[in-house]
């Protein structure tokens, strides 16, 4: 039996988010998935505001303090910004800066091409990887499927999920070691929270994809690795040595922000995942998130908000 391809059932959000029922939506609420995203007119805050979210809240709770001083941008503060603006102005992000994306990018590409195979065929290709295959029962069985009954096998399992499910469990589980913490006192210090805010972010923009028509799985995707920017530049901060103090100015803070937004899209247009994360890695690169144009860039602002509410709340 094929996969399913077409509309799907959006309860598998809610287990991806447990016990953050406001967001998700009900059990057995289809949602039809777009094949293409169109650039429309959106009804939204300033691009001032959306700016703000990101330096007064994701910074300050991925450094771990409560807020950003208000005080001048220091000299070491000011480095740091010139040792990423020269890292920006190269073609290209070098490998050394998010080591791990050099390996598990394509293997998360080879996967997410596989499932276009028959079902049985996936299931071979999964069950040869224990976390993987694990993850995928654990989805099947979960509160939201238990009415359709119990599954017996792996095939099973990827047929009740469907693809845009099985997608989102791959990306997940996949890319979960990019956000494993690197030496370094900014990277020591942000490293799991990373990880926590990259998989909130995703599953809220997962969630807002699906009420928009836009494609879940290139939306899970945008959101797990946004957080790729704050990882390569705290790595770019700590490799030149300098010692950020923390809280830092909200100067620096609104700069940094800016920029890891731009070193998101730099690293992530060498990752031809899908054609939507392609173009909004351009996008990000070239304009920023608060400025980007691309409806992956608006569900990301969106999605900011509620996923600090839940991450205040963990």
């Amino acid at each position: 039996m094929p996969i399913r391809r077409d509309g799907f059932d959006m309860s598998w959000l809610s287990w991806l988010m447990p016990g953050r029922g406001n967001a998700a939506q009900k059990p057995g609420a289809a949602t039809p998935i777009a094949t293409s995203a169109r650039i429309e007119p959106v009804d939204e805050k300033p691009l001032e505001d959306a700016q703000r979210s990101d330096t007064q809240q994701v910074l300050p709770w991925l450094l771990g303090c409560e807020t950003l001083t208000d005080t001048p941008m220091t000299p070491i503060e000011r480095s740091a910004l010139d040792a990423i603006a020269k890292t920006l102005a190269k073609p290209e992000l070098t490998d050394n800066l998010l080591p791990r994306a050099a390996a598990l990018i394509p293997q998360l590409i080879a996967l997410v091409r596989q499932t276009e195979l028959p079902t049985a065929a996936i299931a071979e290709r999964i069950g040869k990887d224990a976390v993987l295959a694990a993850e995928v029962m654990r989805l099947a069985s979960s509160s939201h499927y238990r009415a359709q009954g119990s599954v017996a096998n792996l095939e099973q399992a990827i047929e009740r999920i469907g693809l845009q499910g099985l997608q989102t469990v791959i990306a997940r589980v996949v890319l979960k070691p990019i956000f494993q913490a690197v030496p370094g006192p900014l990277s020591a210090r942000a490293g799991k929270r990373i990880g926590d805010y990259s998989e909130a972010l995703a599953r809220h923009t997962a969630i807002l994809s699906g009420r928009a028509g836009q494609a879940v799985f290139d939306a899970y995707l945008a959101g797990l690795m946004h957080g790729t920017g704050w990882t390569i530049a705290f790595s770019i901060i700590d490799r030149a040595g300098l010692h950020i103090a923390v809280p830092p100015s909200q100067a620096f803070g609104a700069a940094l922000a800016e920029v890891a937004q731009r070193l998101f899209g730099q690293a992530a247009q060498r990752w031809d995942i899908t054609a939507g994360f392609t173009a909004l890695a351009l996008d990000a690169r070239r304009n920023g998130l608060a400025a980007a144009l691309h409806p992956l860039a608006h569900l990301l602002r969106q999605a900011q908000q509620p996923c600090l509410e839940e991450l205040a709340l963990g």
